[in-house]
């Protein structure tokens, strides 16, 4: 069966539903505007939010339905310490507490885990969305958590749980909703989805079937083709199999299957109003399409003395684009003066994964209780990357289109074991103590990999010799320079490592919780960009070579906390402080074009405050702060040497990592209160976030230090036990600003004030504001 027949046939069974439950009694918890301590599995035990040691947050299935939260980029504005840059739909490059993915593509895992289910969804690059279509709840974990949750964990966890069909409730329930928005100076965005419960036999077994379909025109024009370039649209299905044979053993089965089909990417033209919102550097649009499919299933077994669970997962994944390549169009135009260097980057992937993981979480009556669990991966990943411009036909020998053409295969086999320990020395202190053992290797293959000699030349003068119709560029293969060298075109890469956590929590009464805890986490390296590697090498081999891979890179953080709640619970306030030393980093780097190599030390202090506050039965709000101060430790040679008051390195002492503010905060409220007979009532929430200053590239050029953003997002409406309606606003102040911009090295300069800049060659903005209407339906 087709992917395509397959998300066709989930969604259709789940958008039929409501037909057929029309006359059916409504089901179903009541909505709150109460914002309750929501229950998390962080430790793989149901614990409040409030009894966990560590830097947790939790939203709720009714809160992501309250705040309208779609994707990563609706999740990151309601947690604290957590930023996204999100340049195109379905692909997000978040920081939780200073830590970023290099966000390159190159990385063989990205420094964050991603679990669906608890089956892990992470790959390399940029994370992509998940639809948040009948979830139950979605835990963001802070800081390393190797024990649990696995090398990859760097930076932090993400975690999704879908709903399960209640075997105790209605033999047939489910929810489906639909939205309808107006997005300003661009399209029109629409929204349809449906869940539903099926209990084949009351407490024993049930089936629950999702669907959704998310079409969105877009907002950026490009003359040559007309408005609304980066349309996007998606669809897909889920599907869960709940079995209860017996109280203590249980069975889960589930499909999660989409498709998502993309045009072009939140750019604007370099240098113009990013309230213009108009792209004409591309003479056509780009398009990208990511289909993923995801199988998994859980046995639990229930002891007197704890729990047994095996997760079996199968994740694949394939993608394809095509994609104008600001990078490269306006990053190679002065050495091609002559010709028109409008470039395009054309990708395949696919992606498979096999996971298996057994654990054992105890449940005894001593001061001793205890996790443990073995943990195996396979992953497989092959690709081909593709640089074309017909403008090169000229200014080649041969005489071709193509820039660049890469064939790899990456191969990920990983075998861990974990265990970790609580033990309470009094009724109120617990010492907490794990490690996991990590063998991960990854094998990356070179197939072909031919590109050309992209290595400037310059005249006694000091001025660059460009290339031309009389003086074209040739080709280098690097795979014959790597067998020349005697390196070969197979790569290993190896980690294995003891990553250990530790922590302390003392309760100095009931309602106030102190931590501390001091964890390590690691990630494997891998292979990069030739293309980029030679453009930074200046014909120096060994340069050349060491650009072309990377290390690994390794977090140690230490961080403290207190969770306090007054007045019986009406007031919560949690702070967290934490220190990171981040070593050998995999930063982001661009010669012109893109590539992920080892940068300097990075040191990460900063501090979290969480707060809510009942302010009575109808109302509640909340706010949450973050102070970062994150900075590299040394400088590093990325592409050419400043000198001048700069000196040697273009990426300095004291430097900040790309994209992460020193200050952001969000804040907010709730509103809920009956307004009539049947149940009705008015119900409110809105939010307001900034995200501080920050620069766009490791380099600081003083051209990409980014502006704040300020976010206003407002939903109001009605609704009771079956039915709700509401109008919603997102980004209301319409604040428009540059997110992400690139800029070209090979032609920094010093400005009069002593600062190093170089020109902008790529901007993407965010999304404008937009207005709708929302109904959903609980049947």
């Amino acid at each position: 069966m087709s992917h395509h027949l397959k998300i066709g046939l989930l969604a259709s069974v789940a958008m039929a539903a409501p037909v057929a439950a029309q006359d059916t009694a409504p089901g179903g918890a009541d909505e709150s505007a109460s914002r309750d301590v929501i229950t998390v599995t962080a430790r793989f035990r149901e614990e409040s939010v409030q009894d966990i040691g560590a830097s947790i947050a939790g939203i709720s299935g009714d809160d992501i339905r309250q705040r309208g939260i779609q994707d990563i980029e609706d999740l990151a504005r309601a947690i604290a310490g957590m930023q996204n840059v999100k340049t195109r739909q379905n692909s997000n490059d978040i920081a939780i507490r200073g830590v970023r993915s290099a966000g390159s593509g190159y990385e063989t895992s990205t420094v964050f885990s991603v679990f669906l289910d608890d089956v892990s969804v992470t790959g390399s690059g940029n994370i992509r969305d998940f639809s948040s279509v009948d979830l139950d709840r979605i835990e963001v974990i802070r800081g390393p958590q190797p024990t649990l949750f696995g090398e990859g964990a760097v930076g932090g966890v993400i975690r999704y749980f879908t709903n399960d069909p209640d075997l105790d409730g209605e033999r047939f329930t489910g929810e489906a909703a639909g939205r309808i928005e107006s997005i300003e100076d661009g399209g029109m965005a629409y929204t349809v989805q449906n869940a539903s419960s099926f209990i084949l036999v009351p407490g024993k077994l049930g089936l629950r079937v999702s669907g959704f379909q998310r079409e969105d025109d877009g907002f950026i024009d490009n003359p040559s083709e007309g408005e609304d370039v980066n349309d996007f649209e998606t669809a897909g299905g889920r599907a869960v199999l709940l079995a209860r044979p017996t109280p203590k053993l249980e069975v889960r089965l589930s499909a999660f299957l989409s498709r998502d089909e993309l045009g072009e990417s939140t750019q604007v033209d370099p240098g113009s109003d990013p309230e213009d919102l108009t792209f004409g550097a591309s003479p056509r649009s780009g398009n990208y399409s990511d289909d993923f499919g995801l199988y998994a299933g859980r046995i639990s077994y229930s002891f007197d003395v704890g729990e047994v669970t095996s997760i079996t997962g199968y994740y694949e994944r394939d993608t394809s684009s095509s994609l104008f390549s600001a990078g490269n169009s306006f990053g190679l135009a002065p050495f091609f003066p002559t010709v028109d260097t409008t470039t395009f980057s054309t990708s395949s992937g696919e992606f498979e994964q096999f996971s298996q993981e057994l654990r054992f979480v105890s449940d005894l009556e001593g001061p001793l209780n205890f996790t443990a669990g073995a943990y195996y991966r396979d992953r497989q990943d092959v690709s081909g990357q593709f640089l074309t411009g017909d403008g090169f036909v000229t200014v080649t020998t041969p005489a071709t289109e193509n820039l660049a053409t890469r064939l790899s295969s990456t191969v990920s086999e990983q075998y861990s074991a974990f265990a970790e320990v609580t033990y309470e020395v009094t009724d109120r202190f617990r010492l907490i103590g794990g490690a996991r053992y990590v063998k991960d290797t990854v094998t990356a293959s070179l197939q072909q990999d031919n590109v050309v000699n992209l290595v400037p030349e310059f005249d006694s003068g000091g001025n660059l010799i460009p290339w031309t119709e009389s003086n074209p560029i040739g080709f280098v293969s690097t795979l014959a320079v790597l067998e020349s060298a005697g390196v070969g075109t197979d790569f290993e890469f190896e980690l294995e490592e003891f990553l250990p956590r530790a922590g302390v929590e003392f309760e100095v009464s009931e309602d106030i919780l102190l931590y501390g805890n001091v964890a390590r986490g690691a990630r494997n390296g891998g292979i990069g960009n030739a293309i980029a590697a030679l453009g930074a090498s200046g014909g120096d081999q060994d340069v050349f070579l060491n650009n072309l891979t990377f290390d690994e890179d390794s977090v140690l953080s230490v961080d403290a906390g207190v969770k306090a709640s007054w007045f019986d619970g009406n007031l919560i306030t949690n702070v967290g402080v934490f220190r990171t030393t981040y070593e050998d980093t995999q930063i982001w780097v661009n010669t012109p074009a893109n590539n992920t190599v080892n940068g300097p030390e990075q040191s990460i202090v900063g501090m979290e405050i969480e707060t809510t506050l009942e302010v009575n039965d109808s109302l509640s709000t909340f706010l949450n702060m973050t102070l970062t101060d994150a900075q590299f430790e040394e400088g590093a040679l990325i592409t050419a040497p400043p000198g001048g008051p700069v000196g040697p390195f273009d990426l300095r002492e004291g430097n900040h990592p790309s994209n992460i503010p020193e200050f952001s905060m969000s804040a907010g409220y709730s509103f809920e209160r009956p307004i009539g007979p049947a149940g009705w009532t008015l119900n409110s929430t809105g939010s307001f976030q900034y995200v501080g200053e920050r620069f766009s590239n490791v380099q600081n050029f003083q051209s990409a230090e980014l502006d704040s953003l300020e976010l206003l997002n407002l939903r109001v409406g009605v609704s009771n036990d079956r039915w709700g309606l509401h109008v919603f606003g997102t980004n209301l102040l319409n604040d428009i600003e540059a997110v992400s911009t690139a800029s070209n090295p090979l032609q920094q300069f010093i400005t009069a004030e002593g600062q190093l800049d170089a020109p902008i060659i790529a901007t993407n903005v965010n999304r404008p504001r937009s207005v709708g209407l929302s109904l959903s339906l609980r049947y």
